[in-house]
């Protein structure tokens, strides 16, 4: 089977879940046996020399990146409101992109073009006008939903205000991409509902974001309770939601105990985030082993506020066996189960009551570490899910 995945980004280096889920995509079709060609557009924001990703696309037929210069400029911004355009999706539209496209299509017969999250949607018509494959989207999330929430939690007024034109805008373009593809791959049960909420007529088939995990290698026990967070800083709900659990929830916890250490890393942090070393918190920035960090501590805290779909980061902690304190939004889509899998909390109160059960009942953290694996494993696996994938292709 011959397949092209359209890419807003190289998805390397594997340090936040956008990079991971997309990588997954393009690996698991390699070692099912496809032959698999990526275009990917090497945007300001996550620039990669394809050279630095040594054997990680290995297997690939044929890599094609395109510089995309998706700046977010304020005065472009603005004059977008003159538009019924997203500012969002139009930072990615991109003529050498296009052309290098309908290279590839008059080149090849491709079975089926994977179109990989919503900026490449852009190039659905391109694709149908060049191509008689079938057109598969994978939604990394309903974007729409994300700018909606963003726009909802945001403090400041005229953000808010701009963010929920651009959510409005973003939504329509969804929509319309929705309906032209033949299947949408939907991350999760919970998004597979707001897409047909979204699109009635669309297409689709449930399909987990997928981890290689090593069954036979063993996880590392960290016994007390350690709290962390890792997360890319310029993806906006991991941002709102730092900011919220440092000001309003972490304060509180630190108060009831304050021995407790709060770790944090992730790319692109913000200042502000290392002004909390008062209150028994330590900032990293972006650390040079995502795994190597982890293993350090136990309990993985995912304070989002607005998102959906599943995230990634979620799913790779609880594979090495980490606890997940997380509020219901991050633990959407995921289907994990509260006090069976993880741990939900939505308050510093919630928190707090986690944490105290975490540290006072016995085996209680070895018991949701075990789960947690056996969970990731049964749910997660990829090579497993893109098997299912495949099969579902060849039926198409």
């Amino acid at each position: 089977m011959r397949i092209l995945v359209l890419l807003n980004r190289i998805p390397y280096p594997l340090n936040d879940g956008g990079a991971i889920g997309s990588y997954h995509f393009v690996k698991g079709y390699v070692d099912a046996g496809c032959e698999v060609y990526c275009l990917a557009m090497n945007t300001t924001k996550h620039q990669v020399d394809l050279k630095d990703t040594g054997d990680a696309f290995k297997g690939v037929k044929e890599f094609v990146v395109i510089p995309v210069d998706n700046h977010i400029r304020p005065i472009p911004a603005l004059k977008n409101l003159l538009t019924d355009r997203s500012y969002v999706i139009e930072r990615f539209r991109s003529s050498a992109y296009e052309i290098s496209l309908i290279k590839l299509l008059k080149e090849n017969q491709f079975d089926v073009v994977h179109v990989d999250g919503l900026p490449p949607c852009l190039y659905i018509d391109t694709v149908r006008r060049n191509s008689s494959a079938k057109v598969v989207q994978r939604a990394h999330n309903v974007e729409y939903k994300i700018w909606e929430r963003a726009a909802g939690a945001d403090a400041n007024p005229i953000k808010g205000l701009y963010l929920g034109i651009q959510a409005r805008r973003l939504k329509a373009f969804e929509k319309e991409a929705l309906g032209k593809v033949d299947t949408v791959l939907a991350i999760s049960k919970e998004d597979d509902g707001f897409i047909h909420e979204l699109q009635p007529t669309a297409k689709t088939i449930i399909v987990p974001a997928g981890m290689d995990i090593d069954e036979s290698k063993p996880v590392v026990q960290v016994q007390d309770v350690s709290l962390f967070f890792i997360g890319a800083l310029d993806w906006l709900p991991n941002l709102q939601g730092l900011d919220w659990f440092l000001k309003d929830v972490w304060p509180k916890i630190h108060e009831a105990f304050p021995e407790m250490k709060f770790h944090i890393a992730g790319k692109k942090m913000p200042q502000q985030f290392y002004n909390f070393g008062n209150l028994n918190v330590a900032a990293y920035g972006e650390v040079p082993s995502s795994v190597a960090y982890m293993n350090q501590y136990s309990v993985l805290l995912s304070p989002l506020l607005s998102g959906s779909g599943v995230r990634i980061k979620i799913i790779e902690a609880m594979a090495m066996g980490k606890v997940i304190l997380s509020t219901s939004v991050s633990a959407e889509g995921s289907g994990a189960i509260d006090g069976q899998h993880l741990l939900i909390a939505n308050s510093a109160d919630e928190y707090i009551k986690q944490i105290r059960r975490l540290k006072d009942e016995p085996g209680l953290l070895s018991r949701l570490s075990q789960n947690a694996r056996t969970f990731a494993i049964d749910n997660f696996q990829n090579k497993k899910i893109i098997a299912r994938l495949i099969e579902y292709y060849k039926q198409m």
